[in-house]
């Protein structure tokens, strides 16, 4: 048995060409254990970057909501979109696995009050 976890792969087409083409853009895990385009989160990032425009930048992260300690993997495809987030603390990780790794760490449930 491999402490690997599974990797996580897109929705649909659409949303892998929009990470790897296209603007800079939020990726949250939805109900099917899949990624795809957040654009309520997305549009809250490029709101908090006006008027710069942000750099296309895969990164893998981890977002602490700070009011309810609930930890999420997100794939973002331009990192000003969440380096200053004002709710959540941003954990960057150089790959998907070893955010996922990190949030396997904390369990079924993945809080963190700390």
């Amino acid at each position: 048995m491999s402490d690997q976890p599974v990797p996580i792969g897109f929705s649909t087409p659409f949303d892998a060409a929009l990470a790897g083409e296209g603007p800079p853009s939020l990726f949250t895990v939805n109900a099917r254990g899949e990624l795809r385009l957040d654009p309520d989160r997305t549009r809250d990032g490029w709101n908090r970057c006006e008027p710069e425009i942000p750099d296309h930048e895969i990164c893998h992260v981890l977002l602490r909501d700070r009011a309810t300690g609930w930890v999420q993997y997100v794939l973002v495809t331009g990192r000003a979109l969440v380096v200053d987030h004002p709710r959540a603390d941003v954990r960057f990780f150089d790959d998907q696995a070893s955010a996922l790794v990190a949030l396997a760490a904390l369990g079924p449930l993945p809080l963190d009050r700390a």
